[in-house]
């Protein structure tokens, strides 16, 4: 997939997500999908910005990740990619189907990985040997004449 590719470089300070959350919300209103649908994907890339910051790049606002939006006839993929410190895989491991309103059994920072699955239609977490992360989200293009609900 790279028919359509827009590649952002950001600093890992948190003061910029609010800056990559218009940007997401204008790519996904371009691609036709809802508000609601929207907002709900918009929350997904924050979680997943907001965790490079925090643990790949610890919070440290002179390292930088990229996002990657591509799109095709059938999908968006949004993409981060930081070269911080390798999250262990078994952070990404996928629990049990949790219930909705039953966050209970979900361990300390595994809600934002939570909420990415539920969010995205497919979703890969890529932790490098050495070093960085790669975190690919992607949806389903709503089809022409229907909007982008699920």
């Amino acid at each position: 997939m790279k028919p359509h590719e827009i590649i952002l470089e950001v600093s890992a300070d948190p003061k910029l997500l609010s800056t990559v959350r218009a940007m997401v919300r204008s790519y996904l209103a371009e691609a036709g999908f809802t508000r609601e649908r929207t907002d709900e994907v918009v929350l997904g890339v924050d979680e997943a910005c907001t965790n490079a910051i925090r643990h790949a790049c610890k919070g440290r606002e002179d390292e930088c990740f990229s996002i990657i939006f591509r799109s095709d006839e059938e999908w968006i993929e949004i993409q981060l990619l930081d070269s911080g410190e390798p999250v262990p895989a078994e952070v990404f491991e996928r629990k049990e189907r949790v219930e909705p309103g039953d966050v209970s059994e979900i361990e300390p920072g595994g809600l934002g990985i939570h909420l990415i699955r539920e969010v995205f239609d497919e979703v890969q977490f890529c932790p490098g040997s050495v070093e960085g992360n790669c975190v690919t989200m992607r949806l389903r293009r709503p089809k022409p004449g229907r909007t982008g609900e699920r």
